[in-house]
């Protein structure tokens, strides 16, 4: 009996991967079938940053209003606030594979419709924002299935390589995406971009086409339970709901920038928006984040995932800071690196230890709870700091931020514990079950030691007496 009075249940073999054998980023890439979906995924996060910075520019441009541009981006981040435990629910009981490859479909056929539509330049703003929701809503349909698929494609002991490389090659996009996407804008045009990132999903589309996907145990509960459940877990499990409240705090206070990026180009360091300059300073952003991103599954695999998430928490703070003193773009390559740095190696060394903590049965519904967390808090963000620069200014709003972040990250606690399965929704032990991964039987148990510890405080492992 632990010290609780709760009984301790012995962790499951296979739930926890040896940090000595813990795979590689080659091991990870040796797969085909996630090579496949990773080089796609590339292309296509490619063609989507080539799109954001051109769009925010665009906007700015069109309407000469921070709040609009700002709001443009809250409405294409919404649904992922308001729609991911359904595509988290979803892809827990549907079949994956064809749920991405229709969310794909989707979003390419807005895709083109936009650019149809900004041909001639202009384009008017209910249409635009009809637009850029609709493309939202498959986005927030898809980000779940697909973060619940890496596992699946490269087995747990290859979990947080595959991680680390997704998120790599997220922000490796980031890099090429904003270059190319500003020079063709400037030489071919901007609706020519949009049409090329609308193409580029066709290019996940095949790559998806082309593997198959292992079954997973699909979800049995009620279409309510279902939708509530990956809320339950976070409630129960300390292991979840921490790094889960942890990204809420870090996207709702610390990330004001994301948004505000053209608008601190413009008003604090002298930079026009649309100029090359601009272009190359989100790209030493992107080389950060990339690095940053990557740095988790290579030299940073076998270290202290809490400890990795509380420094660069603090160093996020600190480059931040210094960003909002910055009054000419000369020192801003070093210091934008650096932000870049630390906001990416953060989520990414998060988003690994959560998903080292979920039964791929779940993981769809928990990780929509993260795609909330991230992409959809933001949304709120961007929404609220158009109007907080409009009545202060942008540097308030970037020193807020650093503070925010140094804040969290005194105060964060994330303590390992066990592997979480649907198990925890009834706090019965799960029945053995076929990894998804090595077909090995694997009684799954959930932290029933640790139900119910509330979110703040220090957390114990289920195993701890």
């Amino acid at each position: 009996m632990g010290r609780s009075g709760l009984v301790n249940l012995p962790k499951p073999p296979g739930s926890e991967t040896p940090k000595e054998e813990l795979g590689t980023a080659a091991d990870a890439l040796s797969v085909p079938a996630f090579r496949r979906v990773f080089l796609a995924s590339f292309a296509s996060s490619t063609g989507r940053w080539m799109q954001n910075v051109v769009l925010g520019v665009f906007v700015f441009n069109l309407t000469n209003s921070p709040s609009f541009t700002t709001f443009v981006i809250f409405v294409q981040l919404f649904p992922l606030l308001a729609l991911s435990i359904v595509g988290g629910s979803l892809a827990d009981t549907v079949d994956r594979k064809k749920l991405l490859i229709a969310t794909q479909a989707w979003q390419a056929g807005w895709g083109f419709f936009l650019a149809y539509h900004v041909i001639d330049g202009d384009i008017s703003r209910p249409l635009l924002l009809l637009i850029v929701f609709m493309t939202g809503i498959g986005q927030a349909l898809y980000a779940p299935a697909f973060t619940a698929i890496v596992p699946s494609l490269v087995g747990r002991k290859n979990l947080s390589a595959a991680i680390s490389l997704n998120s790599a090659q997220v922000n490796g996009s980031r890099i090429i995406g904003p270059v190319i996407g500003t020079y063709l804008a400037t030489t071919i045009g901007i609706a020519e971009v949009f049409a090329i990132n609308a193409a580029t999903y066709i290019l996940i589309i095949g790559a998806l086409a082309s593997v198959t996907m292992p079954e997973i145990a699909r979800s049995t509960l009620g279409t309510r339970d279902r939708l509530l459940s990956g809320l339950r877990l976070a409630r129960k499990s300390p292991q979840v709901g921490r790094p889960l409240l942890t990204m809420v705090l870090f996207s709702l206070l610390c990330l004001p920038f994301i948004g505000l990026m053209p608008i601190v180009a413009e008003l604090n360091w002298g930079i026009e928006s649309e100029s090359q300059t601009y272009g190359r300073i989100y790209s030493v952003f992107g080389i950060g984040a990339f690095v940053g991103a990557l740095a988790v599954g290579t030299v940073l695999l076998r270290a202290d995932k809490p400890t990795v998430i509380r420094w660069t928490l603090l160093g996020f703070g600190i480059s931040m800071g210094v960003m909002s003193l910055l009054r000419s773009h000369e020192l801003v390559y070093p210091v934008i690196f650096f932000v870049g740095l630390f906001y990416f190696t953060m989520p990414t060394a998060l988003s690994t230890f959560l998903q080292e903590h979920l039964a791929d049965e779940i993981r769809g519904r928990v990780m929509a709870l993260w795609v909330i967390s991230f992409g959809g808090i933001i949304s709120i963000t961007n929404l609220l700091s158009g109007a907080l620069v409009e009545a202060t200014s942008v540097s308030t709003v970037l020193s807020g931020s650093a503070v925010a972040a140094i804040a969290i990250g005194l105060g964060v606690r994330l303590t390992p514990g066990e592997l979480v399965d649907e198990s925890l929704l009834d706090d019965t032990p799960a029945t053995p079950h076929a990894d998804p991964v090595d077909g090995a039987d694997t009684p799954l148990t959930g932290p029933v030691a640790a139900a119910g510890t509330p979110l703040i405080g220090p957390a114990r492992s289920a195993t701890e007496s």
